[in-house]
């Protein structure tokens, strides 16, 4: 396959939320970024030099062997070459029997996306790197600014991909890394990727006695990294390169603590918050427990025939907004790899009034298309199947998933623990002593608050302070299916939301009742039917047809959710309010991470936002 260059004009706006295009070529075969005027990788064997300098310079194979978790954090992604190198290097490194072996998080910056097409095409030359080339290829996010979370090798590689500026996100980052590739173009033609506020940054980001290695031995780089507190060697480079750099950052040991794998860890709660901590425990190597009143995992508001994933965004693009266009696309690929996906792609129609005004302020900013596409009245109807007579914002990562569905896929490899109803709870002995109605009683080292409505009871049980939660329910209308909707082939949101029929009806929801009532009401029904633009609700069949399902939402005054850790044997995912199923896979993955002392790779202004003792810190300042 061959891959006609492109130039596309950078611009920048305020408002642009957009990545800047890469402009590209290829001279003799070689793929070069034209701005820079530099090569992506060598044009003599750009797997050897990849080995030769970021893997043997780190000293990575031995490390690895040694480790049960490492962190690798690189400066630029281009063509993931680096990553693949890692990749077979791991894969070559399988663990022992009943191991898991080494764990590897893999975080690297890029500000300027390559198509998918092209990195494909330069991996053509490496035969040994096809199969791993394929798997990048077809786990490659969407290209729009921030964090987007992939798995490889069942789980043993994490890619942490993240799109940006690479001195804006690495000073908000907040992770220790154990190794890093310095892969920017050369200092002389990108200064940006070399300056003494990024260097420094990464230096703060990586473990003592944490390494770097770089293809370039500029003065002032060498001069930057030693005031950086990294100690330098020169060694032999790769192929026409006489010299390369190595470093190891000043004091302190080489590897990193081991994960404690035989650790007891409960989770209350066996909705979408509980599961997605789950999933990111028994990804690390740890079997949680999951504790529910319930019979079964799903049994509140997780637990709807039918529901969206779609991110909210605003025209700020603010913290909440930016967790959310995070989380999406990581929710999105958990859904798929769940077969839970009833419909691609959701439409936000122009609908309500204060919807459409704040639609028509995004129209005049800058979106990647991937996140948000405006599209008129006959497009919008064109990719929905029906006629809807609005147009709006098509979100391609949108997705009408079975929730039940994905919850189970998440929960997997945990151990279950249904009809235990938490009455008691005390801390005794370093451990967790929780006590059910039933009298049942267990002890664990560590617990995981994610009991959605019932988080304010526990609250109180575990004397917690300052999270204030807030509890509404909310009904949705089982609406049977009709010849006017058939055709509907997307997920729609108005104010409310339309899914496409399954099993014979169509999930219309849903109100919001502050008293939290949890009775099906006729009027509720009706409040449904009227949340519908005008015209679509008239091939509806009578309310009194419908079934319904009544589930109860917990949500914070910032309507954030929290997330984090409340002390070292405790931690809260909750109050996600009726956004759970976006928001949880990546935050519950993010959580497990902070629990077993992995890196979590979302913005620290974002952890923040998410801080469980945020508001006690707002209430002090007051």
């Amino acid at each position: 396959m061959q891959i006609t260059a492109m130039k596309d004009p950078v611009t920048h706006h305020s408002t642009d939320y957009r990545l800047a295009s890469a402009p590209f070529s290829y001279r003799d075969g070689v793929l070069r970024a034209d701005d820079f005027d530099d090569l992506y990788f060598s044009r003599d064997d750009g797997l050897g030099e990849a080995r030769h300098v970021f893997l043997d310079g780190n000293d990575l194979a031995g490390r690895i062997a040694a480790a049960s978790q490492f962190t690798i954090a690189e400066t630029g992604f281009g063509t993931g070459l680096n990553f693949l190198a890692v990749m077979a290097l791991l894969e070559a490194s399988p663990p022992k029997q009943n191991q898991l072996g080494c764990q590897i998080d893999y975080i690297s910056f890029e500000a300027r996306p390559l198509p998918a097409a092209v990195m494909a095409q330069s991996h053509q030359t490496f035969a040994d790197l096809a199969h791993h080339s394929h798997d990048l290829i077809a786990a490659l996010p969407p290209q729009w600014p921030g964090l987007h979370r992939r798995d490889f090798l069942h789980g043993r590689l994490r890619l942490h991909l993240i799109y940006g500026d690479a001195n804006e996100a690495v000073e908000k980052a907040d992770f220790v890394a154990d190794a890093w590739f310095l892969d920017g173009f050369t200092p002389a033609k990108n200064p940006q990727l070399w300056s003494q506020d990024l260097l420094m940054a990464i230096s703060r980001l990586t473990r003592a006695g944490g390494s770097f290695a770089t293809f370039t031995v500029a003065s002032a780089v060498r001069q930057r990294l030693s005031e950086a507190g990294f100690e330098l060697e020169k060694r032999p480079g790769f192929c026409r390169k006489r010299d390369m750099l190595v470093g190891r950052k000043r004091a302190g040991a080489l590897a990193p603590q081991p994960i404690a794998q035989n650790r007891e860890i409960a989770i209350i709660g066996g909705g979408i918050a509980g599961a997605s901590v789950a999933a990111g425990l028994v990804a690390r190597g740890v079997t949680p427990h999951i504790i529910d009143a319930r019979d079964r995992l799903a049994g509140g508001a997780s637990g709807n025939r039918l529901a969206l994933q779609s991110p909210r965004l605003s025209v700020d693009h603010n913290v909440a907004s930016r967790m959310s266009a995070d989380c999406l696309s990581f929710a999105a690929g958990c859904s798929d790899a769940a077969l839970a996906v009833i419909a691609d792609r959701v439409i936000s129609l122009d609908w309500p009034d204060r919807e459409a005004v704040r639609q028509a302020k995004f129209r005049t900013q800058f979106w990647p298309n991937d996140l948000m596409e405006f599209v008129d009245a006959k497009a919008a109807s064109s990719q929905a199947g029906i006629d809807l007579s609005l147009g709006g914002v098509v979100h391609h990562w949108g997705r009408v998933i079975d929730p039940i569905c994905l919850t189970n896929h998440l929960a997997k490899g945990a151990e279950t623990h249904f009809g235990f109803s938490v009455v008691g709870m005390r801390r005794d002995d370093g451990k967790y002593h929780l006590v059910a109605d039933d009298g049942r009683q267990l002890r664990f080292d560590q617990l995981v608050v994610a009991a959605g409505a019932e988080l304010a009871a526990l609250h109180q049980m575990l004397a917690i302070q300052g999270i204030a939660i807030d509890v509404t329910s909310g009904q949705v209308s089982h609406v049977p299916e009709t010849a006017k909707f058939a055709g509907l082939r997307v997920g729609i949101s108005f104010g409310g939301y339309f899914t496409p029929a399954q099993d014979g009806f169509h999930e219309l929801g849903a109100t919001f009742d502050r008293e939290g009532n949890t009775e099906i009401l006729a009027s509720a029904h009706l409040y449904n039917k009227q949340l519908l633009p005008h015209g679509l609700g008239d091939g509806l069949p009578d309310p009194a047809s419908y079934g319904a399902r009544v589930s109860r939402r917990a949500s914070t005054a910032d309507r954030n959710p929290v997330c984090g850790k409340i002390n070292d044997d405790l931690f809260i995912l909750g109050a996600l309010g009726a956004r759970g199923l976006t928001l949880a896979p990546l935050l519950g993955d993010m959580l497990a991470a902070e629990i077993l002392g992995m890196p979590v790779t979302l913005a620290r202004d974002i952890r923040r936002g998410l801080d469980p003792y945020r508001f006690r810190l707002r209430a002090s300042r007051l």
